[in-house]
This record gives structure tokens, C-alpha cells and sequence, in this order.
């Protein structure tokens, strides 16, 4: 959520309490009498501040206050209309290091204009509240005077009041920004109430004072978890909790599972862990869990268990086999299920290597897939956390009374699996697999630029074209262009090979390219392949622990380009170094097989390609 959205919401349910009060009371002094039933429990009747133990902080909560807690707690927000003020509190992690409220004004002005931007700013400055902890301060009014013509004197609005703090203790690296927003009118008559909540935050959790609420979870043991509408259960650690992760394969029937907080965030990380983490991490890359458990109900078919686990684990044929190793496989019972277990290795970067744990269990012709994924540093410190989470899973006997049969894909007999895309500005068809998308998943959003250099077009020169765009999993694009260009094939190859050899991932070796060439009559193919070299990648990140190459956000390249009469087309097959192998590489080849231009049928053409000499398309020296 953005913050100008934010601050809107703020607004709107300041004005929200004014318009449903039929009377307007003036805020008194809390009598002491609290009651807090509708907010949390009856237990917390004697409570008069809130905070958050993980990330260290506490504040006094009026009486009345209405409270927004999202499971984590770093970003916290009440709501009060006997005060009629909306207070909102920021635990944000201090990414750039900042040691003093100095730096803050000096370089990181946006952890404070973000909220006046859309209001008239009034003060900016350093304090120290009671509690002696120093601040910035800024305020400013939110106000509808430009519909009336009012400059001196604001008539109406929102008071905001924004204060950064910034942590003393190392151990909780955070800056925190309190934002308390106040009817303005109800502001000017009764600024103690403002600066009574202001003046009450602290950078501190005390465990020992009875009177806070802890907003933190505090799920500090292990615990079964028992799903009983598909008959599991499973033991959580500590601090895990139930999460949105979206499984790739089974998008229904599966519940996932990842620790609430990161390392950082409850302390056990060392500062240069810290950094590299920082250093590593792009500030517009999605959220992705370093470690997580996903339990998938697959099936209740009564196909065999041998056969149904050969066809499940057939999904690890995608990864690079230079980046993938089966450590282990083993039968096992559990209880009266049917059961096997692999332990998978998987490079994802340079620098980062996990293991998964797949747990397959048959209990009654009930299939089940159990994922566990963890860093490999992480796995081998604490392995008998991480073998109590996969194997303390166990099948219970009773499940909803909506359940039903579930058939099971593999069940499924066949059909065509393929299916045709033409373009229409010029003549071009080819049969693709079914697993080809052309709606973008929200995952893939992030995960395609190269990272070496920046990302070079495939061709140019190409006018009035018509490009198609597909999508497979795991994170492949398959990109068809077709158009006209009158420029002779030799010609267009040059402009576009003189981009990638002048490239820096040619100069320095980091990628294998190849030029392969077919001619015939009126009809040119050029076959352009371009491979990462893991081993080069290495030697380019030697000595230097913070860099690091990842194998999804690399892609490997196979691209067609070809030249059919006064028609250009190119063919560009993305695929993450990940999932990089001859069985990806194949079904490729073999859609290319299928192309049809105008009369030529690729399938008939005795195609055999001659290689190219990369060198000559490098710009000559004057």
C-alpha cells in the first residue's frame, strides 16, 4: 500500500467518526476503566499501552482505540474517536545504515515528505520527548481550502504530526516513524491529547510491565498443526505461520507454511550477514521465502503408488542438471501410508544453494506431497528442526463432509497436446505446447533482466511487425516477432550480431554464443544460441562475496531468425539458467520443426546448419 494511499484511508476515517458521532464530546482523561473486550480478550481489561516485542516499541492506546494488526506487526495502526485521531507506527529496517537523525534529513528526506507531500508543511525539526529519546518532527495540514478561497487561516481538515525515531539498540536496526493524524478543528482545542499519544512512544518493549498488549506473535514452541478438511497434520517450529505462497504445481488443495519473521528481524543474524543479505537483495524484486513447507492434497485416485510417485517427481527433469542433485531417495511406512522421500540439492545462485525435502505418502489411495525448502547452511545447522517438520506429517482419519474425489492429472488419457499460433501481417503458423500461456502470471513479473549487461534486442531494423508473447512454467517466454523488412538477411544478422559480440557478456566469455546458418533459394534460418558459463560466472565473482549471479533472473537464449523473402521473423526462446537441459531444449526444437511459412513446411526441409564466424560482425577500427 503506497503511502499517499495510506494517508487517504487516514483521512477518510477521521471523517468517518466525525460524520457517525451524533454528539460531539470532548475528550476527557482516561478514568482508568478500560474496556477492551471488543478489541482483544478479557484478559487484557488492565491494558493501557501496545507494542511489539519483535520489533521493540510500545505506545499508549486510548481507551476507545480500534485496532488494525496485520500477523507480522511492523506496520501497526489504531484509530480513536474520542480522540479523533488515526495512529499509525512504522518498523522500517535501517537498509542504508544511518547512525544519526543527521543523516536522515540529509539523505532520506522520503521517510518523511512522503506524508506532507500532499499537504502544506508547517514544521520540521529535532526534539527530545520525556523520555529523553531524540526525534524529527513534521507537521503539516491536510486541508480542502483550495475549494474555498482560504490562505491564512486553515478552516478545516487533518492535523498530521509524522516523528522518526531512530533505534539505539543494535540488536533491533530499525528507524521508526509514528504518524498520528487529527481532525484539525478538534486539533486546536485539544493539542495535549496529540501530544499526550506522541509523547508516550518509546523505543522499547518492556516484558515486565503488565499494562502492555504485545502485538507480536508469540508462538514460542512447537505446535501441531491439524488441517481437517483433507485429513493432515503436520508440527510447526516456533514463529511459523501460515502464508499466501503460491505452489506452482498444485494451485488448489495445498496450505503453505514460513517462519513469521526473518533473522534479521528477530536478532539471530550477524551485522554482515545483515549487509550481504542488503547487498544482494533488489529493491524491486518480489518477496521471496528463503525457506517455507507447502502440503498439497493431490488426489484420492486408486492408481499405484509406484506409479503415481514416477510421474510426480518427473517435474525435476526441468532443472539444469549442472544445478540439481538428488542427494537421497527411501521408501518408508507412516503408520498404514505409503511413503517416499528425496532430498534435493538446488543451486539457485552463486552463492545460495537449498535443499528440498519431498515427502510422497498414499494412505488409502489418498495422495498426498509434502515440500520442504530451506537454505543448505540453514538445513545443515539445525537439521533436526527441519527432519521433526517432514517427518511428524501424518494422515488423521476424518476430513470435511464436503469431500469428494479428486481426479488426479496423470489419470487423464492423452489428448493433443499441442496447439497453433499464426500471426496475421504476415504468413507465419506453428504448433506449441498447451502449457504455453499468453496471459503473464503475477510471478513472472520481476525475474527477467540480465544481470551482466543490459538486455539487447534480437533484431532491428524490423518495421510494421506483430509480436506474440507466451509464458510457460517455470519461467520460460517464448517470443514470436513477424513482419515485413525488405533488408537482405545479411544485413539484418549483421546489425543484430554486432550488438551481442560487442556485448560484455561475450567480451568476457561469461556466455557461450554460437552462430549457426542455413540458406535456400529465398529462405535464410540463422540460429543464434546464447549459454551462460557457471564456471566463468564464478571467476567473475571471485574475491567479492556480495556478488552474486541468480540462475532464475539469467535466461539462456535459443533464437531463430529467419528470412523469407521480403518477411523477417524471429523465434526467441527464453529459459532461466535453472531450468536450462536437453528436455526443455528439445520440445523447442521441435515446435521449430512445425513452422509453416507460405508454402515451406519445415518438417520437410533436410536443414543442416553451418557455423558462423562470430568475430567478423565486430565493429572494424578506423
Amino acid at each position: 500500500m503506497s503511502r499517499k494511499l495510506k494517508i487517504v484511508i487516514c483521512i477518510f476515517t477521521i471523517v468517518a467518526f466525525v460524520l457517525t458521532s451524533s454528539v460531539f464530546a470532548l475528550a476527557q482523561e482516561d478514568s482508568g476503566i478500560i474496556d477492551f473486550y471488543t478489541v482483544f480478550s478479557k484478559d487484557d481489561i488492565n491494558k493501557n499501552r501496545v507494542g511489539n516485542s519483535v520489533y521493540n516499541w510500545s505506545i499508549y492506546m486510548p481507551q476507545d482505540a480500534y485496532i488494525n494488526k496485520d500477523p507480522k506487526g511492523s506496520y501497526f495502526s489504531m484509530s480513536s474517536n474520542s480522540y479523533k485521531a488515526s495512529i499509525n507506527v512504522e518498523a522500517i529496517l535501517n537498509k542504508e545504515g544511518y547512525t544519526s537523525l543527521d543523516e536522515i534529513l540529509l539523505y532520506a528526506q522520503d521517510l518523511i515528505s512522503g506524508y506532507y507531500s500532499g499537504s502544506k508543511l508547517y514544521s520540521l525539526k529535532k526534539g527530545k520527548d520525556k523520555q529523553d529519546q531524540e526525534y524529527i518532527e513534521a507537521t503539516s495540514v491536510y486541508t480542502d481550502s483550495f475549494y474555498v478561497f482560504v490562505d491564512e487561516e486553515e478552516s478545516s481538515g487533518t492535523f498530521n504530526l509524522i516523528r522518526i525515531y531512530l533505534s539505539k539498540n543494535k540488536r533491533y536496526n530499525y528507524i521508526y516513524r509514528l504518524t498520528i493524524s487529527m481532525d484539525l478543528n478538534f486539533y486546536s482545542q485539544h493539542q495535549n491529547l496529540l501530544y499526550k499519544i506522541a509523547d508516550s512512544f518509546e523505543t522499547n518493549f518492556d516484558r515486565n510491565n503488565p499494562n502492555i498488549k504485545d502485538l507480536a506473535d508469540n508462538v514460542t514452541s512447537w505446535r501441531v498443526h491439524k488441517n481437517t478438511s483433507y485429513g493432515w497434520q503436520i508440527d510447526l517450529p516456533p514463529y511459523w505461520k501460515s502464508t499466501d505462497i503460491y505452489n506452482l504445481e498444485y494451485n488448489s488443495s495445498t496450505q503453505s507454511f514460513a517462519p513469521l519473521y526473518t533473522d534479521e528481524e528477530m536478532g539471530i543474524s550477524t551485522q554482515k550477514q545483515q549487509q550481504d543479505t542488503l547487498a544482494l537483495a533488489s529493491p524491486d524484486s518480489q518477496q521471496e521465502y528463503d525457506e517455507y513447507l507447502s502440503v498439497s492434497f493431490v488426489t484420492n485416485s486408486n492408481i499405484s503408488f509406484d506409479k503415481w510417485v514416477s510421474q510426480e517427481i518427473k517435474s525435476i527433469e526441468f532443472y539444469n542438471k549442472e544445478l540439481l542433485k538428488v542427494i537421497s531417495s527411501k521408501s518408508l511406512n507412516i503408520g498404514t501410508s505409503k511413503a517416499k522421500i528425496y532430498d534435493l540439492r538446488i543451486r539457485k545462485s552463486l552463492n545460495k544453494t537449498f535443499v528440498e525435502k519431498r515427502l510422497y505418502v498414499d494412505s488409502n489411495n489418498n495422495k498426498y506431497v509434502i515440500k520442504l525448502y530451506v537454505p543448505e547452511e540453514k538445513y545443515n545447522k539445525d537439521k533436526q528442526k527441519y527432519e521433526r517438520i517432514i517427518n511428524s506429517f501424518r494422515v488423521l482419519p476424518a476430513k470435511s463432509r464436503y469431500f469428494d474425489s479428486i481426479l488426479w492429472s496423470g489419470d487423464l488419457k492423452p489428448q493433443n497436446t499441442l496447439k497453433t499460433v499464426k500471426l496475421n501481417k504476415a504468413p507465419f503458423e506453428m504448433k506449441i505446447s498447451k502449457d504455453y500461456k499468453t496471459n503473464m502470471p503475477y510471478y513472472y513479473y520481476n525475474y527477467f533482466t540480465q544481470i551482466i549487461g543490459s538486455s539487447i534486442p534480437s533484431a532491428q531494423g524490423i518495421s510494421d511487425i506483430e509480436t506474440v508473447m507466451l509464458y510457460n512454467t517455470p519461467y520460460s517466454i517464448l517470443t514470436i516477432n513477424g513482419g515485413i523488412n525488405v533488408d537482405p538477411a545479411d544485413k539484418i544478422i549483421k546489425n543484430t550480431m554486432q550488438a551481442w559480440v560487442e556485448s560484455n557478456e561475450y567480451k568476457s566469455k561469461t556466455v557461450n554464443m554460437s552462430l549457426l546458418k542455413y540458406t535456400d533459394k529465398n529462405l535464410s534460418i540463422y540460429k543464434f544460441i546464447y549459454v551462460y558459463n557457471i564456471l566463468k560466472l564464478s571467476e567473475l565473482a571471485k574475491g567479492n562475496p556480495n556478488r552474486d549471479f541468480n540462475f532464475i533472473n539469467l535466461q539462456n537464449r535459443i533464437i531463430y531468425m529467419i528470412k523469407y523473402n521480403q518477411y523477417y521473423y524471429t523465434i526467441d526462446l527464453s529459459i532461466p539458467v535453472l531450468y536450462y537441459n536437453s528436455y526443455t531444449v528439445s520440445d523447442f526444437e521441435n515446435f521449430v520443426k512445425s513452422i509453416k511459412i507460405d508454402k515451406i513446411d519445415f518438417s520437410k526441409l533436410n536443414i543442416k546448419f553451418v557455423k558462423e564466424d562470430l568475430e567478423k560482425f565486430k565493429k572494424k577500427e578506423e
